[in-house]
């Protein structure tokens, strides 16, 4: 097995082979005046009959990532690699994973799509938005959940807490979190405009459940799949704050953190913010690195 990652994030290839204790398979990349990708492999005899790794990186900038990943997972096939695996720890365009409105393009599964057939055994990721979306693409498509990683950074809090889920379609895999670290969990309810993508309003769930968890609990820890404008959390956040005077966490695997979302954030009451390390972020705490190599040697 030899291990191939994208130049613009070397961070987390080169934790992974070392993990895996796998070699490294160089590449070159450089971009065109014209704007065009250029992608070569040095050493073009050490693939061929080989199981290649590639992690991906699709953020900032997804659509040059996209593109990379493209070209390389084709490249390393036609040079003769028995199988490519190739890992975005971030998938992007993975909440388009549905119609919405009427005739839009369902993005996540023509990345996908163009991925598997560009040459790609298995497209591997971390915490898909809807994991559901995929299950056209079988065996092909691997989602890990990063469940493990959280439970074993949240059960180093020394403070009592209950987790905070910010809708009610991410309740499910928040209450399972909640089980495994034996505490108490509740949810919000978010209405949105379907074509503006805005949202309109959040409320609680459950009044009640949560006022009692607000008295009995030193910490609320909200937490999400992906932190973009910070709306969702801020809006939670806000309705927290009414009843709430304890610590507001925001803790996500896939921080984009668009322009101002850490102002909106804090702003709205939030004191920590804690992420994982699927996109390079200042507020990565949780390594998934070891999770992804696990997962990988199942599959190489």
């Amino acid at each position: 097995m030899l291990i191939c990652y994208d130049l613009y994030y070397e961070e987390i290839g080169f934790e992974i082979a070392k993990k895996l204790n796998a070699k490294i398979l160089p590449m070159s990349h450089k971009i065109f005046p014209d704007g065009e990708t250029y992608i070569r492999f040095p050493n073009p005899d050490v693939i061929e009959g080989e199981t290649i790794v590639f992690i991906g990186n699709a953020y900032p900038n997804q659509n040059n990532g996209i593109i990379r990943a493209l070209f390389t997972v084709s490249t390393l096939k036609d040079l003769g690699a028995k199988k490519v695996i190739i890992v975005f720890p971030y998938l992007p365009y993975s909440r388009q994973d549905k119609r919405f409105l009427p005739g839009e393009c369902i993005s996540a599964k023509v990345l996908v799509d163009l991925l598997i057939k560009a040459g790609a055994d298995i497209v591997m990721t971390i915490d898909v938005h809807n994991e559901k979306a995929f299950e056209e693409f079988g065996a092909k498509f691997v989602n890990i959940s990063s469940m493990n990683a959280w439970a074993k950074y949240f059960k180093k809090i020394n403070k009592s807490y209950f987790l905070v889920a910010p809708d009610k379609g991410r309740m499910k895999v928040v209450g399972k979190l909640a089980e495994i670290l034996s505490v108490d969990a509740t949810s919000f309810i978010k209405e949105r405009d379907l074509t503006t993508g805005k949202i309109l309003k959040h409320a609680p769930s459950n009044e009640e459940e949560l006022m009692k968890l607000a008295k009995e609990n030193e910490i609320a820890i909200i937490w999400d799949d992906i932190l973009a404008t910070g709306g969702t959390v801020a809006n939670v956040s806000k309705q927290l704050r009414k009843i709430f005077n304890g610590e507001i966490w925001a803790a996500f695997t896939h921080v984009l953190m668009l322009p101002g979302a850490i102002q909106r954030i804090t702003m709205a009451g939030v004191s920590k913010i804690i992420a994982t390390n699927t996109i390079r972020n200042t507020f990565a705490e949780v390594n998934i690195s070891q999770l992804l190599a696990n997962e990988v040697q199942k599959y190489a």
